[in-house]
C-alpha cells in the first residue's frame, strides 16, 4: 500500500522562511521540505521544487558566512538542480529561473576559471528570464542579481558600470530599503568613485530599522557594509 502524501501548507512554510533568522523556526521548515522532497516529491510538483532550491540557497550563504565553502558549493548545487527540475515542470513562472540563476552563479564562482565561464553566461539567462517575467519577485530580486552581473562582467564582455547602476535604481524602486540591494549599489558607487553617495548609502544601511523580512541577510548586509566603510576611512 502506497504511503499517502501529507498535506503542505505552504502559507505556514513561508512565514517559517520569512522566520529563517530564527532557528527553530529554520530547522523546522528544512525538516518540513527535507522530507516532503525526499518521500513525495512527485505529489508537490514545482511548489516543493522552487522552495527547495530557495532553501539550499539559504544553506549555501549560512555555510559560506562561516567558511565552510565545500558545504556551500554542495548546496548551491543541489539548489541548482531541484530549480532545474522546477523549470521543467512550469517553464514559464518566475521562482524555478530566478532560484536556478542564483544558486549556479554562486556554485560558478567557485570552479575554475574555464568551468566558471562556461556556467556563468548560463545562469545569468535564467536571471535574464526571471526578470522578465517579474522584475519584483523577492523584493527586485532578478534585477538586483542581472545589475550585479553588469557590474562585474568585463566590459569586453558586455560588462557596464554605468548601466548596472542604472538597473539597481530600478531594483531600488521596488524595494527601496533591500540592504542587499543597497550593498551592491554601494559597491557599484565606489566603482564609479562616487565615493559620497557609496558612504551615506552604506551609512544608510547599518541605520536602517531591522527588516523582519529581510533580518539575517539585513545582518550580513550590516557588517559588510561597517568593512566598506573601515576601508574607506583607512
Amino acid at each position: 500500500m502506497t504511503e499517502s502524501a501529507p498535506i503542505l501548507n505552504w502559507n505556514t512554510l513561508d512565514e517559517q522562511w520569512r522566520l529563517r533568522h530564527e532557528p527553530e523556526a529554520f530547522a523546522e521548515m528544512e525538516s518540513t521540505l527535507d522530507g516532503a522532497l525526499f518521500r513525495h516529491v512527485e505529489h508537490f510538483g514545482y511548489p516543493l521544487l522552487w522552495r527547495w532550491a530557495r532553501l539550499s540557497h539559504f544553506r549555501a550563504m549560512q555555510a559560506d558566512e562561516d567558511k565552510r565553502e565545500d558545504e556551500a558549493v554542495r548546496h548551491w548545487e543541489a539548489g541548482a538542480h531541484e530549480a532545474q527540475s522546477a523549470i521543467a515542470l512550469q517553464p514559464h513562472r518566475v521562482e524555478g529561473h530566478f532560484w536556478l540563476g542564483v544558486n549556479a552563479l554562486e556554485a560558478a564562482r567557485r570552479r575554475r576559471f574555464m568551468a566558471a565561464a562556461r556556467a556563468v553566461p548560463q545562469a545569468a539567462q535564467h536571471i535574464e528570464r526571471a526578470m522578465n517575467i517579474d522584475e519584483e519577485y523577492h523584493f527586485g530580486g532578478p534585477l538586483r542579481v542581472w545589475a550585479r552581473i553588469t557590474h562585474l562582467k568585463p566590459l569586453i564582455l558586455g560588462g557596464s558600470i554605468d548601466r548596472a547602476l542604472d538597473i539597481y535604481r530600478r531594483a531600488l524602486q521596488v524595494a527601496p530599503h533591500n540592504s542587499t540591494t543597497l550593498l551592491y549599489y554601494a559597491q557599484a558607487l565606489l566603482a564609479d568613485q562616487q565615493k559620497p553617495l557609496a558612504r551615506t548609502t552604506l551609512q544608510g544601511i547599518i541605520d536602517a530599522p531591522d527588516d523582519p523580512e529581510w533580518r539575517w541577510e539585513q545582518n550580513r548586509d550590516r557588517r559588510l557594509a561597517h568593512e566598506l566603510i573601515a576601508k574607506m576611512n583607512g
